[in-house]
């Protein structure tokens, strides 16, 4: 066995000692991994709960400013997905695939040189839907999405409105505006909330470390005094 294979088998044995003999050291471990990235999730709510309203409260008429917005949109939210797909997704390749389709959605809505109506509608529609569906398959298999509720409402939401928007034969742009600030700002929410809660998280474990190694100098001071 070469020394590269030996390595490797060695920090699998090390990182399954962890996991049997140390669990609360592992878990924390992984918490802290996960959570690290609590400041992008907020950063990215904030932006995108932001672009949402003024999407909601400029009442696009131009067609040209709402596939801007969309596509601004799909290409930030696709890169953001797979960056956590890299890091943090317990299934990296969905989260990586979901991210190349949102981004690719905003590419060719930027580039079609004369898209109409219909054709954004559609491209909105398949959003909405994806990404709905998308979060309501995360709030039940990623142990570290949460609250699991909010995914999970958002993504019925999303879903729903994308079914509007595909079923809407004469859909406007005034309404189509709105299904787009919606799919901004739940987006936003999201990610808003799934960041402040990973911030609790990390408090809640640097709590629960302070107490164990608090009750592990009690114990040590009541074996030597025994």
């Amino acid at each position: 066995m070469s020394s590269h294979e030996t390595d490797r088998v060695d920090k699998t044995i090390a990182e399954w000692e962890q996991v049997f003999f140390h669990p609360f050291d592992a878990a924390a471990e992984q918490v802290r991994h996960v959570t690290r990235h609590w400041g992008l999730y907020v950063i990215v709510g904030l932006l995108s709960i932001a672009l949402g309203v003024v999407a909601l409260s400029s009442r696009i008429t131009a067609l040209s400013t709402l596939v801007a917005v969309f596509a601004v949109f799909t290409i930030y939210a696709g890169a953001v997905e797979i960056w956590l797909g890299t890091k943090i997704r317990e299934r990296s390749w969905l989260a990586i695939v979901t991210g190349v389709a949102s981004i690719a959605l905003g590419i060719i809505a930027l580039a079609w040189p004369s898209i109409t109506l219909y054709v954004l509608a559609i491209f909105v529609g398949v959003s909405l839907m994806g990404w709905g569906v998308y979060d309501m398959y995360l709030s039940f298999t990623d142990a570290f999405v949460k609250p699991r509720a909010v995914t999970l409402v958002a993504g019925i939401v999303l879903a729903a409105l994308g079914v509007l928007a595909l079923a809407w034969p004469n859909v406007t742009i005034i309404v189509l505006a709105v299904l787009v600030g919606v799919l901004i700002i739940a987006y936003g929410i999201f990610s808003f909330a799934a960041g402040l809660w990973m911030l609790d998280l990390r408090r809640q474990l640097k709590r629960a470390e302070v107490k164990s190694h608090e009750q592990t100098k009690t114990d040590d001071k009541t074996r030597r005094t025994a």
